[in-house]
């Protein structure tokens, strides 16, 4: 109890000393902690013992304090009656009130992060506007709430901080006016991180953004991998791949036949990838099968039913692409060579420098699209265009990709078109992406039967099954997709107007990487619609901008502390854990090296702070080039652009020059 009385008398005191400031001086109270405390976030402040407080009221929500580490940046709120399901916490990161989100109540604020109870988002509207990018889930050890007391922790690379970065921040108890921190008509106080070494001059570098859209790997459009003449830049082709091109003879795959009809060599000589499907029935306007003959041949001797020849007069195919032969997928003969001839996809492209970038998970159905459909024909009979396999039965060639592709993660990634149970729970623990082959039709994306709701809510797919969700999996793993409707949907996809701003729309809530092999990448440079074109291309996938670099101006050991903040401007990280590494240069030679501590693959939309030590203590004195850079894991080179200028030659980036 005599604690309790100390460390109240102590909060008293400072509340009242910090109310005395606010009234003399009306503005930003700047603080700056000397030393990182060690914070836990379990609902108990009294490891806050001793740090200033920035804020206090006279509502529920009493003091406020912020502290910080090397990682993240810590927040505490005390109060009596706090409500226990609903608070905010409010962060100008950028220390310009006239950008962000202009929240009520304390004058110009420009918010960029709001921490909703365990939930962080990053401001994306016009200042005026409530649209807001979910970043991240807080987990119970980064965020505790009860009626006393609100901690969370939240890392400073989300935030995009680093030493010598100030915050603004706020806190709003359950929407009120009354008990927030500061009190309503007050400016937002600000926390300034620790700069490290006392007095210590650092040196910041802004580059200039580049507004264009930039030809990068794994992103932007994936035309067919079968013409090699497209105008529009891109990194990615589209090859399906029939069972009857892979294996003409049983045991037999042809490879060789496979990559030069879609020209693999050349798409390799340009740093280009393919997206590959595995086709087991794909109808065109001709009687045809693609499955092996050899294969039908066997199911016919072994007495199983090879499956059924169609051709649909309901137009539910579309005109043209109406006939073909759908395998019965339910032989266990069928699915046992399947098998193989997914192992030896696997085992032919498991090479560090593989061509293959994506596997879609196809296989079954036309087009391998997972269904069948039209099921019923213009007399009413079943299985008109051939039977779909249910679940005990899909599953199997579902795990078949699984099994043979667990091991390759670090070159190549599958994506599913359906939200099945494997796609997030199954034997390898792999997460599936997933891709929209109807990308830009309304109806087809969330309406009640949409792709894009059956992926958020799950569905009752088309022979009546019930399917999981599988919500917001491009956390972890890609989306990609192909334009609807041919020619026709292409165009209205991408004109101004309703069109465009359903693709805007459903870019921005499913968060594609790469769109193909219908895509606009076979139209004329220049072409009515090429602004829109780059204007998707630019936000579809990741797009990073250098914001800053932050660094020492005088060199006082044997290394350099470098801080990079990175803007993803894109909807989607990307996709491998391809190093980001620091450098210094002197005559355009690269003289010293370092990784940071960037994983790309966390870094989604918002700001993120790659940070590096180079050692250079071998330097002779002189003046050199600080350079950033992607490298490609296959070539040790830089192998993605910045959304910047400085580019330099080899194709990293200059964030700044330091003199030893």
């Amino acid at each position: 109890m005599k604690a309790w009385g100390i460390h109240m008398k102590m909060t008293l005191a400072i509340f009242t000393m910090t109310a005395i400031l606010l009234t003399l001086f009306p503005y930003p109270l700047f603080i700056s902690t000397a030393e990182a405390a060690s914070i836990v976030v379990d609902g108990d402040p009294s490891d806050w013992e001793g740090l200033p407080v920035i804020s206090t009221n006279s509502g529920t929500a009493s003091v406020l304090k912020a502290s910080h580490d090397d990682r993240n940046l810590y927040l505490l709120v005390e109060g009596s009656g706090l409500n226990t399901t609903m608070g905010s916490f409010w962060l100008n990161t950028d220390q310009n009130a006239s950008t962000g989100y202009q929240a009520f109540g304390w004058g110009a604020t420009g918010i960029e992060w709001l921490l909703e109870n365990q939930s962080l988002y990053r401001y994306a509207g016009n200042g005026s506007s409530w649209n807001w990018d979910w970043s991240s889930t807080l987990s119970s050890s980064q965020y505790v709430r009860t009626a006393s007391t609100i901690e969370a922790s939240l890392p400073l690379a989300t935030l995009g901080l680093a030493a010598g970065s100030s915050v603004n921040i706020g806190y709003l108890d359950n929407h009120s006016n009354v008990n927030r921190l500061p009190a309503q008509n007050q400016p937002l106080p600000v926390y300034t991180l620790d700069e490290g070494n006392p007095g210590e001059e650092m040196i910041e570098f802004h580059p200039s953004e580049l507004n264009d859209p930039l030809n990068n790997p794994f992103k932007g459009w994936a035309p067919s991998a079968k013409s090699t003449h497209y105008p529009q830049d891109h990194r990615l082709v589209y090859a399906g791949i029939t069972w009857k091109e892979l294996e003409p003879t049983k045991g037999n795959y042809d490879f060789s036949a496979i990559e030069a009809s879609n020209h693999f060599d050349y798409w390799q000589s340009r740093g280009v990838k393919v997206v590959l499907r595995f086709i087991l029935d794909s109808p065109s306007g001709v009687p045809h099968r693609d499955i092996p003959d050899w294969l039908y041949n066997d199911m016919v001797s072994l007495g199983q039913s090879p499956g059924k020849a169609y051709q649909d007069e309901t137009g539910g195919m579309g005109a043209g692409n109406n006939t073909g032969f759908s395998p019965n997928y339910s032989s266990d003969y069928l699915i046992a060579r399947h098998k193989l001839a997914i192992e030896a996809i696997a085992e032919h492209y498991d090479t560090a420098d593989s061509p293959i970038a994506f596997v879609q998970i196809g296989s079954l159905g036309h087009w391998a699209e997972f269904h069948t459909w039209p099921y019923i024909g213009p007399n009413g009979e079943s299985n008109y265009t051939g039977a779909f396999p249910p679940n005990p039965i899909s599953n199997q060639y579902i795990q078949h990709y699984i099994d043979a592709f667990a091991d390759q993660e670090d070159h190549t990634q599958l994506l599913i078109r359906r939200s099945v149970e494997l796609a997030k729970n199954n034997n390898k623990g792999l997460i599936l992406g997933m891709y929209n082959d109807v990308f830009g039709d309304q109806p087809s994306f969330d309406s009640e039967w949409g792709w894009y709701t059956g992926t958020q809510n799950g569905y009752w797919d088309d022979i009546g099954q019930q399917q999981p969700n599988h919500a917001n999996f491009w956390d972890t793993r890609v989306s990609g997709g192909e334009f609807y409707g041919g020619a026709y949907g292409l165009n209205a996809a991408l004109t101004t107007g309703s069109g465009f701003n359903e693709t805007l729309r459903q870019t921005e809530l499913s968060k594609p990487s790469w769109l193909g092999p219908n895509s606009p990448a076979s139209l004329a440079l220049g072409n009515p619609l090429q602004g829109n074109m780059d204007t998707l291309k630019k936000r579809m996938g990741y797009h990073f901008v250098v914001n800053k670099a932050a660094y020492p101006q005088v060199n006082t050991g044997d290394t350099l502390d470098v801080s990079i903040v990175v803007e993803n401007k894109g909807v989607q990280h990307f996709p491998f854990n391809w190093p980001v590494e620091v450098q210094l240069r002197s005559g355009g030679h690269i003289v010293a090296r370092q990784p940071t501590s960037a994983d790309l693959r966390t870094w989604r939309t918002g700001l993120h702070t790659a940070t590096g030590s180079i050692s250079t203590n071998a330097l002779p004195n002189g003046t050199y080039e600080l350079a950033i850079a992607i490298l490609n894991p296959s070539t040790n080179q830089p192998g993605v652009d910045f959304a910047n200028t400085e580019r330099l030659s080899d194709g990293a980036y200059k964030i700044g020059t330091w003199t030893k």
